[in-house]
């Protein structure tokens, strides 16, 4: 008997980043595990997109697919399931013959399609139930937490910040960095504490003359400054960390995982939501709108989250609570295989 063949679709590229490719990696990781044939369907930048699975050990179709196209693989008699990531993917699901379960990953909610299930991991997402009037099934919330093997490889709570004269702070805004952020960070870091900076450029960054540039600034007022691009091991750089600058995406569900305290920003609009509940619920610090934070903002908030050792130490407690290494588990045995 063959094996249940299922589709992974998504995007990925320098304007949207890298995200969505790294929660259908957990996926796909599992299904296989699980004994599915799992075939990623991948799009948008191809060179960055082709880079990163490499990088990753996944084998994927990478071009510029069509409707017409994913229709047309989903036809094979072995395909059981598609799982789409994101809403503008998610309109050809309505259009896979009626056999195949239809999984969409999704962030913001307002989905009125008729679905076999839809995935929303944010800590918010139980509250969006209704706006999935036509989800079979709902799988919402950081039970559902989905996490790449190099991330579950470590111990949950692994990452243990120590007192330290020259904290090791990990900054890191994505696989792309689209509003260039990192090197802002690193230009407005305040010099009040000497502290190691260990910054990740990920394969759609595209700032590295206004990186060096900022990195330089940085070891001027006395810190240290590590950049990595595109690291084979993210996982082993949260760990030895003490705490994080970064953005409010799924990140944030890996350095919970782990431990490490964040401060974080919303530098997309899916992530407004998440980060403003995640500070609310005290998870994280910062949570404002990128495009909205002027440079006085970001040094006092930098300031603040560097010198508060007590106040990361009491996040961190409370973001670990939220998360474990059983989310893509329970979402491919819930809602692909069902």
């Amino acid at each position: 008997m063959s094996r249940p063949r299922i589709l992974f679709r998504a995007d990925a590229s320098h304007a949207i980043g890298f995200g969505h490719l790294a929660r259908i990696a957990a996926l796909i990781e599992e299904a296989a595990a699980r004994g599915c044939e799992p075939v990623a369907l991948f799009g948008g930048d191809h060179a960055a997109v082709r880079a990163w699975t490499r990088d990753h050990g996944i084998t994927a179709d990478v071009r510029d697919w069509s409707t017409t196209q994913v229709v047309q693989a989903s036809e094979d008699s072995r395909v059981a399931a598609i799982v789409v990531d994101g809403p503008p993917l998610a309109e050809l699901l309505p259009k896979m013959p009626h056999r195949v379960r239809t999984v969409l990953l999704d962030d913001s909610g307002k989905v009125p399609l008729s679905l076999s299930a839809v995935v929303n991991h944010n800590v918010h997402a139980p509250g969006l139930a209704a706006s999935y009037p036509q989800a079979r099934l709902r799988l919402l919330g950081r039970h559902y937490l989905m996490l790449r093997r190099d991330i579950r490889r470590h111990t949950r709570g692994s990452c243990r910040p120590m007192p330290s004269a020259r904290p090791r702070i990990l900054v890191t805004f994505g696989g792309s960095d689209p509003v260039n952020a990192t090197s802002r960070v690193l230009q407005l870091i305040p010099g009040d504490r000497s502290i190691e900076l260990v910054v990740i450029a990920g394969p759609g960054f595209r700032h590295d003359a206004a990186l060096l540039e900022a990195a330089k600034s940085a070891t001027e007022r006395g810190h240290i400054v590590d950049i990595r691009r595109a690291p084979e091991d993210p996982g082993a750089l949260f760990v030895s960390a003490d705490a994080a600058i970064c953005s409010a995406g799924g990140t944030l569900g890996e350095l919970a995982y782990l431990g490490c305290p964040a401060l974080a920003y919303a530098i997309s609009p899916d992530q407004v939501m998440p980060a403003r509940v995640q500070v609310r619920e005290g998870l994280i610090a910062g949570g404002r709108r990128w495009s909205e934070t002027t440079d006085d903002m970001l040094r006092g908030d930098m300031l603040a989250f560097l010198l508060d050792d007590e106040g990361r130490r009491e996040q961190r407690r409370r973001a670990l609570s939220t998360a474990d290494s059983d989310g893509a588990r329970r979402i491919i045995d819930e809602a692909v295989l069902a």
